[in-house]
């Protein structure tokens, strides 16, 4: 089978790979669509940071649609020919956290296309737990969008968002524009959007948000305050990864509310404690998603979230370098999800 193996920064090759077979508990999926992340894009451009320089070569991609193609040993609700889309993460279901319920924060946690071959391939094997049955009202285009908005979903939930509240999300990409989708959903009255590419924030204002906050124009801070009557935002959400952007969120929120920090950072960042001693903000993390996945799955079916727009092409897993991860880097503007038709 083909797929798309990460050898290294800047060394991503599309090239024969064995085709796998399931294990217990796991299914093996043809896949269909596979979605490019912010965190694929970052190993790429700038890794390794997640994935162990040891494990290459390595299939990336953990964003994805398709078919189930064969079933492994005590898998008992799927079956061939079911679509499918799912998320991430492999958990160990016995540790301290995985008997709370907490399977996002596994000690033994891994992740595909990180620790273990992903979905940017002819076919991927994946725990069946992880995975989420397709209803024919959620396309495929939109089934390769499920792991992102979970994302999203469980940022929103730990910020404990409440109808009326007032939502500031740092962060024009996917997940960041997936999680004013998913503000106004927990009942957000008004969510502005700290953004840096005209293109990006247009397209929030079409999603939805209040008004776009363009950080290279104006001081985001001063015109938070401006457009709220001076308090900030009740909860604000980080969704870059960048060592600055912490510290703006935390000023974003109000006094006695909730800063969020969901990006993935490849280098240290930097905080200034006063601003949270003297003011009762609590910031908490938000690391992907427990079953966030199903529920997103059922916002689209009924038709409550529409990420839709966020896609901006799809195109070939044969030219993923060029017309995927490049594109993207390139040009921010016009490119916020790229699809890599695989099959």
């Amino acid at each position: 089978m083909k797929a798309l193996r990460w050898y290294g920064r800047k060394d991503l090759r599309y090239e024969d790979a064995p085709e796998p077979s399931p294990g217990p508990g796991q299914l093996k999926i043809k896949v269909a669509l596979a979605g490019i992340c912010g965190t694929d894009l970052k190993e790429y451009s700038v890794g390794p940071i997640l994935i162990p320089p040891d494990k290459a070569p390595l299939t990336m991609g953990h964003e994805f649609a398709g078919k189930v193609a064969a079933v492994g040993k005590g898998v008992k609700d799927f079956k061939v020919g079911d679509r499918v889309s799912g998320v991430g993460n492999y958990y160990c279901g016995e540790c301290y956290v995985c008997k709370k319920g907490l399977y996002n924060l596994c000690v033994n946690q891994l992740f595909t296309g990180i620790h273990v071959n992903g979905c940017m391939a002819e076919y991927f094997v994946h725990p069946a737990y992880a995975c989420y049955k397709l209803p024919d009202s959620v396309s495929d285009e939109l089934g390769a969008l499920v792991e992102p908005l979970a994302v999203a979903l469980h940022a929103v939930s730990q910020s404990h968002v409440q109808a009326g509240d007032k939502v500031a999300i740092v962060g024009d990409g996917a997940i960041g524009l997936c999680a004013l989708l998913a503000a106004k959903v927990a009942g957000a009255s008004e969510v502005y959007l700290v953004a840096k590419h005209k293109g990006r924030g247009g397209l929030a204002e079409k999603l939805g948000a209040t008004a776009v906050i363009y950080s290279n124009e104006e001081n985001p801070i001063k015109k938070l305050q401006e457009l709220t009557g001076g308090p900030g935002a009740d909860a604000a959400i980080e969704c870059v990864g960048y060592p600055d952007t912490p510290q703006l969120t935390v000023e974003l929120t109000r006094r006695g509310g909730i800063a969020v920090i969901a990006g993935v950072f490849d280098k240290p960042g930097t905080l200034d404690f006063s601003t949270i001693t003297f003011t009762e903000k609590t910031i908490v993390g938000s690391s992907i998603y427990v079953h966030e996945g199903k529920t997103a799955i059922a916002l689209m079916a009924e038709k409550r979230i529409d990420p839709s727009p966020l896609i901006t092409s799809v195109v070939p897993l044969k030219d993923a370098v060029k017309k995927g991860f490049e594109e993207l880097m390139k040009n921010k503007e016009a490119n916020i999800k790229v699809l890599l038709r695989v099959s």
